[in-house]
């Protein structure tokens, strides 16, 4: 899902967050904001008082002067309390002032690290009052029993294990954790953007193999209706007809349904409209000629599949077939500046008014748009001396 980036109440999205568990869940949000406060609280708040308790009920069980654990505990509690909270209340008070970046982390550690420092003194001040309650049992032999004991010993591991946890709860781990967040971020965002990339691409995928379903037919039952209509009349040019028809699918059926961009080149795209003018050439009884300028350089480079054919079919279809007598294709292809620029011109019956394009260039704008967006380029207009000349321009880098 997307989300706003300058949004501190947004949760934010799985994807972006580490594995965590089920007290961890406040990390959902992003790091010192009002959601992240109030939901850590919930979790540590109870953690911190029953710390506090639990050191009250340490003096108790080892002194067995449980008239001491009410105040005790209260101090203790307020004290975990100080230090859980006070850290992170401070940073997230100055996310929220919207200061720069770099003066924004500088300020949050050092809130961190004034809520760490007022924390220790609030964690002496319960010492300072330990020890006042100490000294009235000075000199004093005090009686417990071996269960208080026990108690006061496992008690004692854990309250000092407490200690180094009220720190980390303070601020510490939630501190490294808010500088690594904008990293978390820029990395949900960039794999965002890639899934978006490929939704769109499997999206023009899909548009390509609905144009195939549309030419590759198409051709073919006119193929196949100019032979039905040879083989009584004109029986050597049926069987011309057909042999150029097998040579032009051996070239075209492991090609044509080629959907991934990568994989089509220039000189792929040539040859399958080499294949497709030979057969108009039999069936327009060889009055087309054809010509190619492009290099090998130039016809290894990547070009969109199809394109270059429902060109090449247009001209034939709308300029050469039209005309009376002989008339010439020429596919004229150059790179320059970044760009691969493909000209298919015809010196046909050129542009009529009144013609609306059809649907083969309404699928070429279509595809460029899709795989380019604004960085290609379809212009087709009529040429000097006659006829009709589209030019494709595509970035010679693909996304």
């Amino acid at each position: 899902m997307d989300f706003p980036d300058d949004d501190l109440h947004a949760r934010l999205p799985q994807s972006a967050l580490p594995a965590q568990g089920g007290w961890t869940l406040y990390q959902s949000f992003r790091t010192f904001t009002w959601p992240w406060l109030l939901r850590r609280g919930i979790v540590l708040w109870p953690l911190a008082i029953l710390g506090g308790c639990t050191y009250a009920i340490w003096h108790a069980s080892g002194t067995g002067a449980w008239g001491d654990w009410p105040g005790l505990a209260l101090r203790a509690c307020v004290a975990s309390l100080i230090t859980v909270s006070t850290g992170p209340l401070l940073a997230t008070l100055i996310r929220h002032r919207r200061f720069p970046t770099m003066a924004e982390r500088v300020l949050v550690v050092l809130a961190i690290l004034l809520g760490l420092w007022l924390g220790a003194v609030a964690l002496n001040w319960v010492g300072a009052y330990h020890a006042h309650l100490m000294q009235a049992y000075a000199g004093n032999h005090m009686r417990t029993s071996w269960f208080g004991t026990a108690v006061s010993n496992f008690l004692g591991s854990t309250v000092n294990a407490s200690v180094f946890a009220l720190i980390l709860a303070g601020g510490g781990y939630a501190t490294v954790y808010y500088l690594g967040e904008r990293r978390r971020i820029a990395q949900f965002a960039a794999a965002r953007q890639i899934e978006n990339l490929r939704a769109e691409r499997n999206a023009a995928d899909m548009r390509l193999a609905l144009l195939q379903a549309q030419v590759e037919p198409h051709f073919l039952f006119n193929t196949l209706a100019s032979v039905r209509s040879l083989i009584a009349s004109e029986p050597g040019r049926a069987a011309t007809t057909v042999d150029a028809l097998a040579a032009y699918l051996r070239i075209a059926l492991p090609r044509i349904r080629t959907t991934g961009i990568e994989e089509a080149t220039l000189g792929r795209q040539i040859d399958l409209c080499l294949g497709y003018l030979e057969i108009m050439k039999v069936r327009t009884a060889g009055r087309v000629e054809v010509r190619v300028d492009a290099s090998d350089e130039i016809r290894a480079m990547p070009f969109p599949p199809l394109i270059l054919l429902t060109l090449v079919e247009n001209a034939m279809t709308h300029g050469i077939e039209p005309k009376p007598g002989p008339g010439t294709i020429e596919i004229i292809a150059a790179a320059a500046d970044g760009f691969l620029s493909v000209r298919v011109e015809d010196d046909g019956r050129g542009l009529q008014p009144g013609t609306t394009p059809g649907l083969g260039l309404a699928n070429v704008r279509a595809q460029l748009h899709d795989r380019f967006g604004t960085r290609a380029r379809f212009e087709i207009a009529s040429r000097v001396g006659g006829g009709v000349s589209a030019s494709v321009r595509v970035p010679l880098a693909f996304p």
